[in-house]
Parts: C-alpha cells; structure tokens; sequence
C-alpha cells in the first residue's frame, strides 16, 4: 500500500468517527494549506486547526455524516463528504463536498473543497 493511500484510508476512518482535529494533527503538515470554494485560503496548521475547531463548536446537532472511500492517484486523492448538521445561529445545513488532498513527503500537504 502507498503512503498516499494509508494516509487516505486514516483520514477517512477517523472523520468517519468526527475525529476532524485527531486527523489533521496526525497527518497534516505543519504548513499545510486549506483553500475554500469562496476564496478564502488558510494557512498552517495551528490556523487550520482553529478553523475546524471553531466550525465544530458551532455545531449543535449532527444529523448525518457519509464519508466515500478515498480514490487516489499518484500524489493526490479525493473524498466526497456529506454532512447534515445543525449549526447554531444558522440552523439546519446540508453540506455534500468534493474534498481534495496533496501528500508530500508522507503527509497532507494541502487541502481544497469544493461545493
């Protein structure tokens, strides 16, 4: 099995399990990169971190999360994640993303979303 591929698999088994914060301080660089579909780019991963914690907190009811298999090619591999949650302030939310990731030298170099 490739490093680009274990790390898929990991990612994938602990969002699975809402372990977003253990994923990323486990298999993320240190200057990783996350890009949003409006722009907006956050970098590093004490920032990124932040980022997840906060939308996180901001949850008040999960309803639903599906997480695809990972597909991988050659450095980068993608999943589709569907999230039903309720958020507070906003309310109910559908979120299905494509979520792309680049691995270099053995973890997650950068991230991108797309809805």
């Amino acid at each position: 099995m490739t490093v680009v591929k274990q790390i898929a698999q990991t990612l994938v088994q602990l969002c699975r399990a809402w372990q977003f914060p253990e994923a990323q301080a486990t298999l993320f660089h240190e200057n990783a990169v996350n890009l949003e579909p409006d722009g907006r780019t956050t970098t590093g991963l004490p920032a990124i971190m932040a980022k997840e914690q906060a939308f996180l907190d901001s949850i008040s009811e999960r309803h639903l999360l599906e997480i695809s298999d990972p597909v991988v090619a050659d450095d980068y591999f993608a999943i589709q994640l569907l999230m039903d949650v309720t958020v507070n302030g906003v309310g109910r939310r559908m979120r299905n993303e494509l979520c792309i990731y680049k691995v270099r030298d053995g973890k997650i170099i950068s991230e991108q979303f797309f809805y």
